[in-house]
C-alpha cells in the first residue's frame, strides 16, 4: 500500500485561514456543539474554498490506488470534514481530551504538529503496510519537511518562502492549486 498525506491549508486553498495551535481555548466548552460548529462552519464557508485543481490531484491518486491520508495540526472535527468531502481514506487532526463531554482543553496523543507528523507518518507506514518510498507528502510549509522527507515523493504546494527553497534546492517537485 501507498500513501498521500495531504496538507489542508495550501493544498486545498485555504492558506489564509488561521487556527490557533493553543487548544486551552475549548476548556469547558461542549464537544458536541464544538464538533457541530465545525461541521457548519465547514459546510458553509470552507468547503467553496477547496481548490477544484487539488480536488482532481487527491482523485486522481485515488484512481491509482493510493490511500489518502489528511493529516493535520487542525481540531480533528475539521479534518474529518475535509476527509469526508475529499472522499479520503483517513483523517488525522489533533485530538483533544474530553471528560464527561466536555473538552479539558488538553491534547489527546501525539500532536500532528512538527516532529509529531512524522512520527504518525511512521506509525501509519507500519500500521497499514504502506511504502513511503513510493508515496507521496504534500505541505505547504518548511516545518512539514520531517515528514516530507520520509516519502518518495515530497511536493511543496503553494509553498511558503523557506519551503520553496528547500524544495528548490532537493529538486522536490512544486506545484501551485
Amino acid at each position: 500500500m501507498r500513501l498521500v498525506k495531504v496538507s489542508l491549508y495550501r493544498l486545498l486553498n485555504l492558506n489564509n485561514l488561521q487556527v490557533r495551535k493553543n487548544k486551552h481555548y475549548l476548556k469547558g466548552k461542549k464537544v458536541d456543539v464544538i464538533v457541530k460548529a465545525a461541521k457548519d462552519f465547514f459546510n458553509e464557508k470552507l468547503s467553496p474554498l477547496i481548490s477544484t485543481k487539488a480536488l482532481r490531484e487527491i482523485n486522481s491518486l485515488k484512481d491509482k490506488c493510493y490511500m489518502i491520508v489528511f493529516l493535520s495540526g487542525t481540531l480533528n472535527p475539521f479534518v474529518e470534514c475535509f476527509k469526508d468531502y475529499c472522499k479520503a481514506d483517513l483523517g488525522i487532526g489533533t485530538y483533544l481530551e474530553s471528560e464527561n463531554g466536555v473538552f479539558t482543553g488538553e491534547i489527546k496523543g501525539t500532536y500532528a504538529y512538527n516532529k509529531g507528523k512524522a512520527d504518525i507518518v511512521k506509525k501509519l507506514a507500519k500500521e497499514y503496510n504502506i511504502d513511503l518510498n513510493n508515496s507521496y507528502a504534500y505541505a505547504n510549509q518548511y516545518i512539514d519537511v520531517k515528514f516530507m522527507r520520509l516519502t518518495g515523493f515530497p511536493i511543496a504546494v503553494n509553498a511558503s518562502p523557506m519551503l520553496r527553497l528547500y524544495a528548490k534546492k532537493k529538486h522536490w517537485c512544486i506545484k501551485e492549486f
